[in-house]
């Protein structure tokens, strides 16, 4: 198992330290995010007086990536696509999963909590971003009963936290996970 140092107290975390580690990142995007998932019909239908705004903010937040990936040019870098992404959702004040889950897994980073795992699911039609934490690294992505045990998961577009065993059921469409869904890892220092 892989455990970092608690921040506050200097000891190895413990699974329940990890699942209220992930809690608050899903608060703190819901602080920082006015509005969050909005290619969901759950985006849309809170709030509906909003509508207008939300279309603002999506189209404000699309033109400045556009823009940025634009002027960057360079090859894919997942460290720096989770620092813009997280910036462009921050912003703007609009995220659907890869922006909120870039901000949760900056939260997190700030935090000193590790490890943590941005994964960026493509599955044709339907992609989704999250983060996991505390995932056995010397377990494979691919065996997913094992890892899934002690790791938590962190999904902000969905406000859920919890055992990472809940990903079967939430999104059984994107299994079998490969390795290439997981985009970075930040291990303990």
């Amino acid at each position: 198992m892989s455990f970092s140092a608690n921040p506050s107290q200097g000891a190895p975390m413990i699974h329940s330290e990890y699942l209220k580690a992930a809690q608050d990142a899903v608060a703190h995007v819901k602080s920082k995010v006015r509005y969050r998932g909005l290619n969901t019909a759950g985006g849309w239908i809170r709030h509906p007086d909003e509508v207008p705004g939300k279309f603002v903010a999506r189209i404000s937040s699309k033109i400045m990536g556009a823009s940025r990936s634009a002027a960057y040019g360079g090859s894919f870098d997942a460290e720096l696509y989770i620092d813009e992404v997280a910036k462009l959702g921050l912003e703007s004040g609009t995220g659907n999963c890869s922006e909120l889950s870039a901000i949760a897994f900056l939260y997190l980073k700030a935090k000193g909590i590790a490890p943590i795992e941005y994964f960026g699911v493509l599955r044709g039609a339907w992609n989704h971003a999250f983060v996991v934490l505390n995932r056995d690294a010397s377990v494979p992505i691919t065996d997913f009963a094992t890892w899934s045990y002690q790791a938590v998961v962190c999904d902000p577009l969905y406000d859920r936290a919890a055992d990472a065993g809940h990903l079967a059921t939430w999104y059984s469409r994107m299994f079998p996970i490969k390795e290439t869904d997981m985009w970075y890892r930040l291990d303990p220092a």
